[in-house]
């Protein structure tokens, strides 16, 4: 006879807290793909181009472009997956131990920005994402996200924060899980910007 669980989806027979630290644990590693891309990103923004005399300086050049501009279109694609649309499983508002009101107004005073500014940033994310990420519109005229990657950067530096506190404070037994969360803990937001600049910097072209 199959046990009881074999009845039930994995989501099912999980406790609430295994539920939340899932939860957790899927909005932190969407926030560290933010992070690592856009200071891949940033990093190889300061590498010159080879002047395109050969064929290998060409394809190099391409290279650089479109590594580049993939690490951009992967912080875009994860940043939405924590603050685009609220329909979205990995949502920040889907974890119930944030207080909307009190997040929004700590990236918008950490950011040095307005609310008013925060949703015309948010738009360019979701409009980029939407028609040239996901989808191409061919002749839409778009903001370039690449102008506001630190605004970017900045609001992920908050929201992650804010989630290891919250999978910190998790009571949870399980020994395996105990040790991911100290495991992610020790990796801070400036531990994972430095990795990633080494991984630019050190990038085989």
């Amino acid at each position: 006879m199959p046990a009881l669980e074999e009845f039930f989806s994995i989501e099912a027979v999980m406790s609430k807290t295994e539920k939340e630290y899932e939860l957790l644990k899927s909005v932190e590693q969407c926030c560290r793909d933010v992070i690592i891309n856009i200071a891949i990103h940033s990093e190889l923004g300061k590498v010159e181009s080879r002047s395109d005399k050969v064929e290998d300086d060409i394809l190099y050049n391409s290279f650089l472009a479109q590594t580049r501009n993939n690490a951009l279109f992967i912080a875009l694609l994860r940043w939405c997956q924590i603050f685009g649309a609220n329909k979205e499983s990995t949502h920040w508002k889907n974890i119930s131990g944030l207080c909307h009101k009190s997040v929004r107004a700590k990236i918008c005073n950490e950011c040095v920005i307005t609310e008013r500014e925060w949703e015309n940033y948010h738009e360019v994310a979701l409009s980029f994402r939407d028609k040239i990420i996901a989808h191409v519109d061919i002749g839409e005229v778009l903001s370039n996200p690449s102008k506001y990657t630190k605004i970017y950067l900045n609001s992920t530096f908050i929201l992650r924060a804010l989630v290891i506190t919250l999978m910190e404070e998790l009571n949870i037994d399980d020994q395996k899980l105990q040790n991911e969360i100290e495991l992610i803990s020790t990796l801070t937001n400036e531990i994972l910007l430095s990795q990633a600049f080494r991984m630019a910097e050190n990038r085989i072209f």
